[in-house]
């Protein structure tokens, strides 16, 4: 069986550090390291393409600075789902928990979404953008 993640792949897997860029520059720089790979997806694109204010229900806009994911209460989640009519997505969430008081809540927000058309290739994708993002 041939192995799922081949050179151009794990090269395209070299960590990279979001700090001080915003949404859009995060998700160009991940577009093109795997349009440079063999694992190429349909479309990268910010969760919030219209660039809707309400980010709470369309996610972080795309001139917003990356969340910085790296504590417990503040992280990034990466997750693989059905796509709604076809393919599969690859979402980013930036995942909070928001103080109120004595008490508080957890606050989810999109960030960035990657389309494919395939399960395995699906999976592919998660592999190298989780690394790049140093999500796992």
């Amino acid at each position: 069986m041939p192995e799922l993640l081949e050179p151009p792949a794990v090269h395209a897997s070299t960590p990279f550090d979001p700090a001080e860029k915003t949404v859009r520059q995060v998700v160009d720089h991940i577009e093109h390291a795997l349009r440079q790979s063999e694992i190429e997806p349909e479309w990268v694109d910010a969760a919030n393409l219209v660039g809707d204010p309400n980010e709470d229900y369309f996610g972080l806009v795309d001139t917003r600075d990356w969340p910085d994911g790296g504590t417990p209460r503040r992280r990034l989640a990466l997750s693989v789902t059905r796509g709604y009519s076809e393919g599969w997505m690859i979402q980013i969430d930036f995942i909070q928990f928001i103080e109120t008081g004595e008490a508080g809540h957890w606050k989810s927000q999109p960030v960035l979404r990657i389309k494919t058309l395939s399960r395995t290739r699906a999976w592919a994708v998660a592999a190298v953008v989780s690394r790049m993002l140093d999500i796992d």
